[in-house]
């Protein structure tokens, strides 16, 4: 055998990654191998099968790319994470999450038919399939954190250490007893509740949510 260590400098730790995300990539780069494992330092070690293959590796700039989150809907309950992923797995998806919801009528977790899957490649299809299902690819930007005590984005309640107040005109008080005869934002002066998303300052913490997230987050 022919052992390789491949250095890990990612931020994210290399046990975050699927096994089988890691293959893939292995595979994609130098073909067939013959083993590999991580290590105690978090990096990898990778027995090749030839000289050639520790040569095109040790060429590699970029062994793991990011990942890019993205999510499909109406995904048949009955089809489970594991299934979706050896299903997927081949086509760079390294990990899958189905999401859950509590309702109304019980405080209970329940799953969504909503699925969360991580790709590898920049370049995400136009659609993915399940079996015979298609689902078609189109670009999703998370919702902006807004804490519903001090109404702005950025935050949540519980760790809010701002003053109350009224969504709808910014008064100190709960929007549940607001009077006002108009809405005034608390955040920008316009005439709409801070919860619109015509709001300038929701626009512009939406527009940084799609910046960060490169345009590549995208939603099916």
């Amino acid at each position: 055998m022919l052992p390789l260590v491949l250095e890990h400098k990612s931020d994210r730790e290399l046990k975050a990654y699927s096994p089988v995300f890691i293959h893939n990539c292995l595979e994609r780069c130098i073909g067939s191998y013959k083993a590999c494992s991580p290590l105690r330092n978090g990096n990898l070690i990778v027995n090749c099968c030839s000289v050639q293959q520790m040569k095109t590796l040790l060429k590699c700039p970029k062994l793991i790319d990011g990942a890019v989150t993205v999510e499909i809907a109406a995904v048949p309950l009955d089809i489970s994470t594991e299934d979706i992923l050896a299903c997927l797995a081949t086509h760079g998806v390294q990990s899958v999450k189905r999401f859950r919801f509590k309702s109304k009528h019980s405080p209970e977790l329940k799953n969504s038919t909503c699925v969360f899957l991580q790709f590898t490649a920049a370049d995400l299809p136009g659609e993915v399939k399940l079996g015979y299902f298609f689902f078609r690819v189109k670009q999703y930007i998370p919702r902006p954190l807004r804490c519903y005590k001090f109404n702005r984005c950025g935050h949540v309640a519980s760790h809010c250490r701002g003053k109350l107040r009224c969504s709808i005109c910014g008064g100190d008080y709960k929007y549940s007893e607001c009077s006002a005869a108009a809405p005034k934002c608390p955040n920008c002066g316009g005439s709409h509740s801070a919860n619109d998303k015509i709001c300038p300052r929701y626009q512009r913490v939406t527009a940084i949510l799609k910046t960060k997230n490169g345009g590549k987050t995208v939603l099916c």
